[in-house]
């Protein structure tokens, strides 16, 4: 069980995307492609599949580090994601995830007359390429992965209301490619205990959206995500771990300029629960809960998060590779 929660519980955390275009929009309402990463190197000629569903209760308004109380308005992000890795060899594997994206924003709560808008569509996929540096085994038992990728931009930019292009926080996509490098290091305690650790590093190097046209190129900031986490199992079939991330975004840009109201600082703590149905089926349910936010500017961000995964193996001796 141990090994099964071994490999890339938070591969690449999240794209919540700090999609951002006027005042006040959300650092954090796009779909978490990075954070569905959920498998590293799956086995040689096997194929995992996994769907994941995440609610994004985005309820907390903050100026800097300060709280500020927001009665007026409210917002929800729900994110479905099918993922895909397939084992290329013992060494090199695939993935790929793509997103369907649900996202409402409730303003005017207390005037008496609220203005109630929901979007939805296909999002942005991402596709990374892992190598496997350094396997464990009974001598030294640590793993070191190393990745790269992309996320394209499937999802739409384009959604209107009343005939006005939507801010970019609303929108199903970003309208970029960005470019993904990632690092996995984990190590395991058996025979001694079943624990194991892990941490991952990825950074985010965002593309240029002209949806406004060519004389207004608008890109969003790049990104640092760390994650430092602990797994354990508590029986055969039942599983935890718990992890603290630190992501950092640089300010959104329009034509070179930097945006106000953009870019951030979180830390994030991540209990999950995982049980083994069988040797091929899986599910995990998790939360994710902030601990510490300075954002630039005045921006809403997210109070709390919820999320429910299934994941199948085709090869039942492939095992999972996940935390």
């Amino acid at each position: 069980m141990a090994k099964k929660f071994r490999l890339t519980f938070f591969c690449l955390l999240l794209i919540p995307c700090q999609e951002i275009v006027k005042a006040q929009t959300c650092s954090c309402a796009g779909a978490p492609l990075l954070a569905s990463q959920n498998y590293g190197i799956t086995g040689s000629g096997n194929i995992a599949i996994g769907i994941t569903h995440e609610y994004n209760d985005i309820a907390n308004l903050y100026s800097g580090a300060s709280f500020l109380d927001d009665k007026n308005s409210a917002r929800t992000t729900n994110s479905t994601l099918f993922e895909i890795s397939y084992g290329i060899s013992r060494r090199f594997s695939l993935s790929g995830t793509f997103s369907y994206v649900i996202k409402n924003r409730i303003t005017g709560l207390q005037t008496g007359n609220p203005e109630d808008v929901t979007t939805r569509g296909l999002g942005d996929g991402v596709f990374l390429l892992k190598y496997v540096v350094k396997e464990s085994s009974l001598a030294s038992q640590y793993n070191i992965v190393f990745g790269s990728g992309v996320k394209a931009p499937f999802g739409t930019t384009s959604i209107r209301l009343n005939r006005f292009l939507m801010n970019a926080d609303m929108q199903p996509g970003s309208g970029a490619w960005d470019t993904v490098a990632w690092s996995y290091f984990s190590t395991t305690f058996v025979p001694h205990t079943n624990l194991s650790l892990y941490l991952v590093n990825s950074y985010r190097l965002t593309g240029t959206n002209e949806r406004f046209g060519v004389d207004d190129r608008y890109r969003f900031g790049n990104e640092w995500i760390s994650v430092l986490g602990a797994g354990n199992s508590i029986t055969d079939r039942l599983g935890y771990s718990l992890s603290i991330r630190f992501r950092h975004t640089m300010q959104d840009q329009r034509n070179e300029q930097n945006m106000p109201n953009t870019g951030g600082t979180w830390i994030i703590l991540n209990p999950e629960i995982s049980i083994g149905i069988s040797d091929q089926l899986k599910i995990n349910v998790g939360s994710q809960i902030p601990v510490y936010q300075y954002l630039k500017g005045t921006q809403p961000t997210t109070s709390y998060t919820l999320s429910a995964s299934v994941f199948y193996n085709f090869k039942k001796e492939s095992g999972f590779v996940r935390f």
